[in-house]
């Protein structure tokens, strides 16, 4: 071989070797995700983009599911989120680079938005699953109907933003129950109802090991599809990490089914604001909630995101924010506010009010027996 080719050869071997040792540049992504957890996770094999046209899905309801090859599986999970058991699954999933579809019920979301906040932070898609979990084709009144599907929506779309990749069109009917009715509506609503394909039972009175031969045994038989399992029960949190290893040892592979971006933002367009009043109250909490977290977390103009937060004397008076919701006087609502007292080291130059101390943040509110600490016991400065 000439010189100067077999240089160049030369060359082209180091700059792929590079390529590979910073970042994977040459993998596909799924890959990629499997080598930074190492050969032996399972991984997620590939992304499908479930469009508003597949329509309904899972052979539980619909007698067809997801376009998945033998030994690809969907794994969703219902109910959530319920932070100390979400996050354990999380962690689980997290440990094995998998990605999941994540059905939350509206009045859980309201209470702990911060749990849903990392499951979508982690790259999970986020489904609604009502507003309580009520079984719609037991309910008569279609107001009731209504107001269940578009509150787990709005509660989603309250606590991340309309443009977050995360969010989608994706809903599951409580217990399964659905009818041609509801059917109409869902769709009417640019929803896409998953049914499944295998239950694990992990809702019923069995053991963890009851639990994880049911998964097994009846994926191996229907041999693909969307397993239901809920990321609220105890059995779910024992099994998770082995189940997974399982699923890689039978070699099955993870697929994470995502939306299109168009049809996320044609049902959130659709979206019909519930009308109930503990509904409408709960969801308005939590806009009001959910509001002063973004306002609190902004930072400073001028101010790089990624540099410290310099607070001075004036510094919330002068920060251009949108006008805040109407405040609601505490006095009758039950709740504590937070608040974080902002010492002042004089970077203004000009003296701080109540003896060295700023303002304060609010940083949200919690119920009282949320045990927050007195102010007096986190160091109050003394009233003058």
């Amino acid at each position: 071989m000439p010189e100067g080719r077999s240089a160049w050869r030369s060359l082209f071997v180091r700059c792929f070797k590079l390529l590979l040792l910073s970042g994977f540049l040459c993998l596909p992504p799924a890959l990629a995700a499997a080598q930074e957890c190492g050969p032996k996770a399972l991984g997620t094999a590939r992304t499908l983009e479930v469009p508003f046209t597949q329509g309904p899905v899972g052979r539980a309801s619909y007698g067809r599911t997801l376009p998945l090859d033998r030994g690809e599986v969907v794994l969703t999970f219902d109910d959530g989120p319920l932070p100390r058991r979400t996050q354990a699954v999380l962690d689980a999933l997290k440990a094995e680079c998998v990605k999941a579809t994540f059905f939350v019920v509206g009045s859980m979301v309201a209470q702990f938005p911060d749990t849903l906040r990392r499951t979508a932070a982690e790259g999970h898609t986020i489904a609604s699953h009502t507003w309580s979990h009520r079984y719609l084709d037991r309910i008569r009144s279609p107001e009731v109907r209504r107001d269940q599907i578009n509150g787990g929506l709005e509660a989603v779309r309250t606590v991340l933003t309309d443009d977050e990749p995360a969010l989608s069109p994706f809903f599951r009917f409580p217990g399964l129950g659905h009818s041609p009715a509801l059917d109409r509506y869902a769709a009417a609503q640019k929803l896409v109802p998953f049914s499944i394909d295998v239950d694990g039972d992990d809702w019923k009175k069995i053991s963890p090991a009851a639990v994880m031969a049911r998964v097994l045994r009846r994926l191996d038989a229907a041999g693909r599809g969307i397993i239901l399992l809920h990321d609220i029960q105890p059995r779910t949190v024992a099994i998770l990490p082995e189940l997974l290893r399982r699923l890689k040892a039978r070699q099955y592979r993870v697929v994470h089914v995502v939306p299109a971006r168009a049809d996320t933002q044609a049902a959130l367009a659709a979206l019909d604001a519930p009308q109930g009043r503990p509904i409408r109250l709960a969801l308005d909490r939590l806009g009001a909630r959910m509001a002063s977290f973004r306002v609190v977390a902004r930072p400073p103009a001028g101010l790089a995101e990624e540099g410290p937060l310099l607070l001075r004397a004036g510094l919330f008076e002068e920060a251009e924010v949108p006008p805040a919701p109407p405040a609601r006087d505490q006095s009758r609502s039950g709740d504590a506010v937070r608040v974080a007292l902002v010492a002042d080291p004089g970077l203004s130059g000009a003296p701080a009010p109540r003896a060295g101390w700023s303002g304060f943040v609010v940083i949200g509110t919690a119920p009282q027996e949320a045990g927050f600490r007195p102010v007096a016991e986190a160091g109050r400065p003394p009233a003058r």
